[in-house]
């Protein structure tokens, strides 16, 4: 598979995976506070310039919409990971060479903490 196509994969199934209207299980998994302290400085430097600091969305880099983090919980961890490592939708940049797995892995448990508490509200 082209690294075009299977970044196109990645964006369908984020897409379809958003029009759930039940969140994913990985949202409410218990996170360690560590790796989610970890997550918020990673993801500050980053993801926010493009999803916003508060995780709520906006013109990334390129012009490009980046969607709310904050709002779109149903894809699975895992799904979120090959997002960030191959890039995803119309600009989303890929990070598997600036990002160590485990970063990408904390970047994610720091977004899912944000969820969580927000569907708690």
């Amino acid at each position: 598979m082209t690294r075009p196509l299977s970044g196109l994969i990645v964006a369908l199934l984020i897409g379809l995976a958003a029009c759930s209207t039940s969140a994913s299980p990985d949202v409410t998994k218990v996170r360690d506070p560590a790796s989610v302290a970890a997550g918020a400085g990673l993801y500050e430097a980053n993801c926010a310039r493009c999803h916003g600091a508060d995780l709520g969305g906006g013109r990334g880099e390129s012009g490009g919409l980046a969607p709310s983090l904050a709002t779109r919980v149903g894809p699975s961890d895992a799904v979120l990971i090959e997002a960030v490592k191959r890039g995803a939708g119309l600009g989303m940049p890929a990070f598997a060479t600036q990002l160590e797995e485990s970063e990408i892995a904390s970047i994610i448990d720091y977004v899912r903490s944000v969820q969580a508490d927000r569907l708690d509200s």
